[in-house]
């Protein structure tokens, strides 16, 4: 296979890449909607996590809390039962000083439980408005993946057929060129070769040396651009 050759199913290989990239472009333009409404809904379900973590954590408090309540409150009763048998009046005065201050002990874990009690009434607000909006931004992603179903599987199978083409096209070369492609091609963005029209590479857009450009389009030679460091092939269509 002569140089000339090699040129003509590296065109036909460049331009089966750029229908691979179009193909791949519109699949990301028509999954888009679909995946961002999935992204949404997994932060959704990160946040959801959180606030049933705390409001576990809460119930654990509010149970601790409420353990310690029926304690302080059956000592305060012992406390008052004693006080009613009592009849000496100093003894009688420091008792009630415990009593004051086992009131005030008890007082304080009412309050900390009814704090406990708000926080978890504005948790289980806050996973319902979460729960609700993860279940719309899910349904979301499910409709705008349905409403292009039929023309997602149209461009998935047709990106299927041109990768298959391009693969039979690159069986044609030899293996050094073919090894030399497919570096350049996972370096520069699915595209190893680029398309010479009026002296310019239309992969980076930099103008050839005029005689490496009448060269590569007579056929003469296999080069890479300078600038991008793709192989080059001439437009045939410009240049027929």
């Amino acid at each position: 296979m002569d140089t000339k050759e090699q040129l003509t199913i590296l065109s036909e290989i460049c331009r089966q890449d750029l229908k691979i990239i179009s193909n791949r472009e519109k699949l990301s333009r028509l999954n888009r909607d679909s995946n961002l409404a999935k992204e949404a809904a997994v932060v959704l379900k990160e946040t959801i996590d959180s606030l049933s973590q705390k409001k576990a954590e809460l119930l654990k408090r509010r149970r601790a809390l409420d353990d310690k309540l029926q304690l302080e409150r059956g000592n305060l009763r012992k406390w008052e039962l004693r006080a009613e048998k009592i009849k000496g009046e100093r003894e009688y005065t420091a008792l009630m000083s415990e009593i004051g201050s086992q009131k005030r002990t008890i007082t304080g874990i009412e309050t900390e439980m009814n704090e406990v009690t708000d926080e978890l009434k504005a948790s289980d607000e806050k996973l319902k408005v979460a729960s609700g909006a993860h279940d719309e931004k899910t349904t979301s992603a499910s409709l705008a993946l349905a409403s292009v179903k039929e023309v997602l599987d149209i461009e998935e199978q047709e990106l299927q057929q041109k990768e298959a083409v391009r693969a039979k096209l690159l069986e044609k070369i030899p293996a050094a060129l073919r090894m030399k492609y497919e570096r350049i091609y996972e370096k520069r963005a699915n595209q190893g070769i680029a398309l010479l029209r009026e002296g310019v590479c239309q992969a980076c857009m930099r103008k050839l040396p005029p005689e490496l450009f009448n060269r590569v389009c007579k056929g003469e030679v296999i080069e890479q651009c300078p600038s991008c460091q793709r192989l080059m092939v001439a437009d045939l269509i410009q240049t027929a």
